[in-house]
C-alpha cells in the first residue's frame, strides 16, 4: 500500500509532468496531453483541474472536431507568476521582471559604486521594494547571472575576475533578505539559454556560443543540451591566442580577453590617437561597459581612421578564436554576442572569414554563424527560464 509521502511525491510527479506538457505545448487538450504523458486519462482530468483551479493553467477555447465533444484547449496562464533575473556587471545591475512565458514587465539597468555582494544585495532588496506593488505575492524565484566560474547547485561564485569575487555564496544572501528561492549561473550560460527559449537556435545539435565585451565568455551546448558542470566551463576569453601577449587578470600571458577586451581596445586608441579629446576623456574611462563603450564611439566619431586601424587588429584576434573553437568543437551552430556587435561593422565579416579560412579542413563548411538578435535582455531571461525550470518543472526530493 503506498504511504501517504509517496502518494505526495506521485501527485508532484504527475503536475509538474503535466505543467512541463501544457507550457510547450501552448492550446494542448487533455487527451493530448495524456498521450504526451502517458498518464491516465483520469489522472490528467483530475490533475488539471486541480491547475485550473490554483489559476496556473485556463482553459482557452476548443478545438475543431470530426465528431463528439470538441476538445478543450489549456495553457498556462503566464501573468499567474513573475519571475526577477539579475545580470550583475562591472559597475551595474541589470534586471528584469517577466511573466512565465518571459515577457518583460519591466527591464532597467541600476547602476554600482563596487559591485561588492553587499552591494548588489542592497540593490536588489531596493528592486524588490520599488517593484513590490507588480510583484505582490507572484514571485516564483530569482536567477542571477554573473561572470566567472559558477557552482550552480550550490549558489556560489567560486571565482569572478571581472568582479573580483572568491567563494561569494550569493544565492543563498539574496535569498536570505528576499524570502525567496533564488539560482545562480555564469552570465554567458544564462545568454545561451536565453538563446534556445527566446533566440533561433532552432533545430541545431551542436552549438557554440561567444560574447564579447568587456569580458570575454562562452557556453557550449552538445546534442541540443548547455554543457554545464560546477567547475566552470567555456571560459573562452582565457584561451592564449599570443604567447608573449599582455598580462591577464587570470595571472596568464596573452589569453583572448587580454588582447582583445574592450579595455584594451580603448588603450590602443588612446595610445595611438593625436586627438586631445579623445586623451582627455581617455583619463575618465573606469573599467566599465558603458564609460568604455561611451570610449570607443567617440573615438570612432572623433578618430575613424585609428579606430578602425584598432579594430582590425580586434578581429584578427577574434578570427583566431573563432577558428580554434571551430576546430575544437566541430560545432554546426556559432552564435555572437556581447556589447562588441556595436561595433560589428568594423570586424565582424573579417573575422569571421579569418575562422572559415583558417580551420582545419572542411570543419567551417558546414557552420552556421549568427549573431545575437535578443539584445541585452538575454543576460537575464536565460536565468528567469532556469527559475521557471526548476521551480515549475523539477521534482526535487
Amino acid at each position: 500500500m503506498a504511504t501517504k509521502a509517496s502518494k505526495e511525491i506521485m501527485k508532484e510527479i504527475n503536475e509538474k509532468l503535466l505543467l512541463r506538457g501544457i507550457y510547450s505545448n501552448e492550446g494542448i487538450d487533455r487527451a493530448s496531453l495524456a498521450k504526451l504523458t502517458g498518464l491516465s486519462p483520469a489522472t490528467v482530468t483530475k490533475v488539471v483541474g486541480e491547475l485550473i483551479e490554483s489559476g496556473l493553467v485556463e482553459e482557452t477555447g476548443v478545438a475543431d472536431s470530426t465528431g463528439g465533444r470538441k476538445p478543450i484547449l489549456l495553457s498556462i496562464q503566464p501573468k499567474k507568476l513573475c519571475v526577477l533575473g539579475l545580470k550583475i556587471g562591472v559597475g551595474y545591475l541589470d534586471y528584469s521582471l517577466t511573466d512565465l512565458f518571459g515577457t518583460v514587465l519591466v527591464s532597467e539597468r541600476r547602476l554600482l559604486d563596487n559591485q561588492s555582494p553587499e552591494e548588489v544585495v542592497s540593490a536588489t532588496e531596493t528592486v524588490l521594494k520599488e517593484w513590490s506593488k507588480v510583484i505582490g505575492e507572484s514571485l516564483l524565484g530569482i536567477g542571477i547571472a554573473v561572470s566567472g566560474i559558477v557552482d550552480s547547485l550550490k549558489g556560489v561564485v567560486k571565482n569572478s575576475f571581472l568582479l573580483n569575487w572568491k567563494e561569494v555564496p550569493i544565492a543563498e544572501l539574496i535569498s536570505e533578505r528576499s524570502g525567496k528561492k533564488t539560482f545562480v549561473m555564469n552570465d554567458v550560460d544564462s545568454f545561451a539559454l536565453a538563446q534556445f527559449w527566446k533566440g533561433d537556435v532552432n533545430n541545431h545539435k551542436n552549438c557554440v556560443f561567444i560574447t564579447l565585451g568587456v569580458g570575454i565568455g562562452g557556453a557550449v551546448a552538445i546534442d541540443g543540451k548547455l554543457h554545464l558542470t560546477g567547475a566552470g566551463s567555456g571560459e573562452f576569453g582565457h584561451m592564449t591566442i599570443s604567447q608573449n601577449g599582455n598580462r591577464c587578470t587570470c595571472g596568464s600571458t596573452g589569453c583572448l580577453e587580454a588582447q582583445a577586451s574592450f579595455e584594451v581596445l580603448a588603450r590602443k586608441v588612446f595610445s595611438r590617437t593625436a586627438s586631445s579629446e579623445l586623451k582627455e576623456l581617455y583619463s575618465s574611462v573606469k573599467a566599465t561597459e558603458t564609460s568604455e563603450i561611451h570610449y570607443l564611439k567617440r573615438a570612432v566619431e572623433i578618430d575613424r581612421e585609428t579606430t578602425i586601424g584598432v579594430f582590425q587588429e580586434y578581429s584578427e584576434d577574434i578570427g583566431t578564436a573563432l577558428k580554434n573553437l571551430i576546430n575544437i568543437f566541430a560545432p554546426d551552430y556559432l552564435l555572437i554576442g556581447g556589447e562588441a556587435l556595436e561595433f560589428s561593422e568594423f570586424f565582424l565579416e573579417s573575422s569571421i572569414d579569418n575562422a572559415r579560412r583558417n580551420a582545419f579542413s572542411s570543419l567551417a563548411d558546414n557552420v552556421v554563424f549568427d549573431i545575437d538578435r535578443i539584445g541585452e535582455k538575454a543576460w537575464t531571461l536565460g536565468c528567469i527560464y532556469r527559475v521557471i525550470e526548476s521551480e515549475l518543472f523539477t521534482v526535487r526530493r
